[in-house]
């Protein structure tokens, strides 16, 4: 073929070549002749440019296992990775903080809502901004403690972005109680996240407007999760370390009990607040309905209310604090009285009230209700 008497040239598919010549001198990367085919920095060999690098990592090693986390660190350690949440605002809010940036100072963690003119408020120490400054003794915001944070004007959004607590990390709770946090970002039932020994000296925990106590029976009231963002008051019998269970993925959320009251029996949410555990209660006999709204007053003054649940409906009773706008609420040693909604004749019953109705600041009562009777 090359033009040689009795010559060793052979024809290929690329054309004539030399006996030594294996012919495949114009295959592309596919052993195709003469095709277009070509291998990109990873070793993939075809046609398509689009995906070029494709199985090249963040870190720019080829089938490597780096990858970008949502603060845009690229690296191959799940331990590390960057968070980024918000948590809405929308007046008075219970909070705690699962993921923190590395500069954890008040200024620094709540800098985005400084125009909402913030207070916060943790466990004995607090700090609020005034005229473009933070003043307070609380001078960081901390990974294992709760917060109640106060805004003004509209609902906002406060943007986190930081690293995860580690999920090993240990709570020491001292007696009495303790503003903690829930360091995870899912959420997972109150005997599922919290290991038995801590359970063991837990008289109840509340949390913003919700609240659970632990009975002879298990756990009763209307908190019945615990929830990333959210945070929470501890009541504990005496001192405690634990670590928290972390949530179970695939696990079914349980359902919270609670549900809008009506805007005439409304209420202000505070930082103050006690609950009223209703073990039972009964109109003429009969027991109270799931339409039938309970109302808790100070005086004259709807401090808080709850539809029925069932045995045991915790009926939340906020407090007053320095602002004018919970003038009324109940403060320590106020005796608190209830009334019932019934919804099946559209009445307010005044209550009987068998156990305690003295108002204390995260204070917990077990109470029965029963209409009154007017002597005749």
């Amino acid at each position: 073929c090359a033009g040689e008497c009795f010559g060793d040239h052979w024809e290929s598919d690329c054309g004539c070549v030399a006996a030594d010549n294996s012919g495949d001198d114009c295959d592309d990367c596919a052993s195709v002749p003469n095709g277009d085919s070509y291998e990109d920095e990873c070793g993939v060999c075809d046609n398509d440019a689009s995906n070029d690098n494709d199985d090249m990592d963040c870190a720019g090693e080829c089938f490597g296992s780096a990858y970008e986390d949502d603060c845009g660190t690229c690296d191959d350690n799940e331990y590390n990775d960057c968070e980024l949440y918000s948590i809405t605002l929308d007046g008075l809010d219970l909070v705690s903080f699962y993921a923190l940036p590395e500069d954890n100072s008040v200024g620094n963690v709540l800098g985005g809502i400084e125009a909402s003119n913030p207070g916060v408020l943790g466990e004995g120490t607090s700090a609020n901004f005034v005229d473009g400054q933070w003043l307070g003794i609380l001078l960081s915001i901390e990974r294992e403690d709760g917060y109640w944070i106060k805004v003004s004007g509209e609902t906002v959004e406060l943007e986190v972005e930081g690293l995860p607590t580690d999920p090993n990390t240990e709570y020491s709770l001292h007696s009495g109680s303790n503003l903690v946090s829930y360091p995870f970002a899912d959420s997972a039932s109150i005997t599922q996240t919290i290991p038995d020994n801590a359970q063991s000296v837990l008289i109840g925990i509340m949390g913003e407007g919700v609240s659970a106590m632990n009975s002879e029976s298990g756990w009763v009231g209307s908190l019945v999760n615990l929830l990333g963002t959210k945070g929470y008051w501890f009541i504990t019998s005496e001192d405690v370390d634990f670590t928290y269970n972390p949530p179970v993925g695939g696990m079914a959320r349980m359902v919270s009990p609670v549900r809008a009251v009506p805007s005439e029996y409304s209420y202000r949410q505070s930082t103050q607040q006690a609950f009223y555990f209703v073990e039972n209660a009964n109109i003429g006999g009969e027991p109270l309905e799931n339409e039938d709204l309970i109302i808790a007053y100070n005086g004259n003054v709807i401090i808080g209310a709850r539809y029925w649940y069932g045995e045991t409906t915790d009926i939340p009773a906020m407090g007053a604090d320095a602002d004018p706008k919970y003038a009324g609420y109940g403060q320590s040693g106020d005796h608190i009285s209830f009334k019932v909604l019934d919804a099946s004749t559209n009445t307010l019953v005044d209550m009987d009230v068998e156990g305690s109705t003295t108002w204390q600041n995260l204070g917990m009562s077990v109470i029965q209700l029963t209409n009154k009777v007017i002597p005749e």
